[in-house]
């Protein structure tokens, strides 16, 4: 028998995400590159971290890190109290699918299923009934304004609808973890504004610990923390601190 995910049993105003002393290495000998070198980073529940600097700076590779996509070369990352580097690739594949929501820069959404379809697919790495997909992936797609689009397939969304779809997948399954990658790339700037507010929201008015990666400042300007990196190294940058803003 599979082994089920760990279950979230960490407290209210736990830290969700933990990053210890991380690096991440590609490659070996004389050709090897360094992209992460000792990062560590705490989120909590409710918080939302901006995770900014230049093209090539480790930021995604820090992302990829937090979320079991990658495995650090040294160092240990903890979704609440489970560490994840110390996990076999399918443990870390069942933890990611009950307690981590991604969002990319691209939707990534099946062109063949409708809104609704898109989103509830992903119940069944959860272990989601059909009927119990399909009734939360509608009740997420109300809440994202687009109860109206959910018949829709997606060549007849917009960027922004299509955004906002993919982050009701990301929440299907409820994640105490919320990832984001450049979610605003590709976006005007309403539509980015409504995607990042509606990020926020999902952070802080449900518990959620949120990182995002971005070169946005609509999007840095909602996070109640900035993180700055360079050459693979991570700090706080005080010159780059928002408030948070909600909405």
């Amino acid at each position: 028998m599979t082994s089920a995910a760990p279950a979230d049993t960490s407290p209210v105003n736990a830290a969700v995400v933990r990053a210890d002393g991380c690096t991440r290495v590609f490659g070996d000998g004389p050709g090897a590159v360094t992209a992460v070198s000792g990062a560590s980073l705490t989120v909590h529940r409710g918080e939302l971290v901006a995770l900014v600097g230049p093209s090539g700076s480790g930021k995604t590779t820090l992302l990829s890190m937090l979320g079991a996509l990658l495995t650090p070369t040294a160092g240990r990352v903890f979704i609440g109290d489970v560490e994840t580097t110390a996990l076999t690739e399918r443990e870390r594949t069942r933890l990611r699918a009950a307690r981590i929501g991604f969002v990319f820069q691209s939707a990534g959404l099946l062109p063949y299923l409708t809104a609704v379809e898109n989103v509830a697919t992903v119940g069944s790495f959860a272990g989601l009934s059909r009927p119990v997909a399909r009734r939360r992936a509608e009740q997420l797609l109300d809440e994202l304004g687009l109860a109206n689009r959910a018949g829709h397939l997606p060549k007849a969304l917009s960027g922004g609808e299509q955004q906002r779809v993919a982050i009701a997948r990301a929440l299907l399954n409820d994640p105490p973890l919320l990832l984001a990658d450049e979610p605003t790339a590709h976006l005007d700037g309403e539509r980015g504004r409504q995607v990042i507010g509606l990020i926020a929201d999902a952070v802080r008015q449900h518990g959620r610990a949120g990182v995002v990666v971005t070169h946005d400042d609509r999007v840095a300007a909602h996070a109640d923390r900035v993180m700055a990196m360079t050459d693979g190294r991570l700090a706080t940058d005080p010159a780059a601190a928002h408030p948070a803003v909600s909405g």
